[in-house]
């Protein structure tokens, strides 16, 4: 019965979709997802620049990508231990380090293997 006057009963029905749709874009797994893809393609390209100038870590791409992203995974909880929002910006950031570094490893064992992981 209720669930029909909710049908009959649209304001309700958006109320309760706009709360449900608060609380989704305050949980910090979906900031850091929509971080890495919009924000990270923007930081990272500078950061691989600066790191581009250390002849270690220009011979050694993948890693040095994978260590900034393991370094600013370690700082993410220190820099805003309570706002979740910076904190989740930054850990998109630092899984799109990780991911990136290991984008050629993955591509090397697709390719190998005719397509399949």
């Amino acid at each position: 019965m209720r669930t029909l006057l909710n049908w009959f009963m649209p304001e309700k029905t958006l109320r309760g979709f706009a709360s449900a749709s608060k609380s989704v874009l305050k949980n910090e797994a979906i900031i850091a997802v929509m971080s890495a893809s919009i924000v990270a393609p923007f930081i990272i390209p500078k950061i691989n620049l600066l790191m581009e100038s250390v002849p270690v870590l220009k011979d050694h791409k993948s890693i040095a990508e994978f260590l900034a992203g393991m370094a600013i995974f370690s700082i993410a909880g220190t820099l805003f231990p309570r706002n979740i929002i910076p904190r989740a910006i930054v850990i998109g950031i630092a899984g799109a380090f990780i991911l990136s570094a290991f984008l050629p490893i993955y591509y090397n064992i697709t390719a190998k293997n005719g397509g399949v992981p």
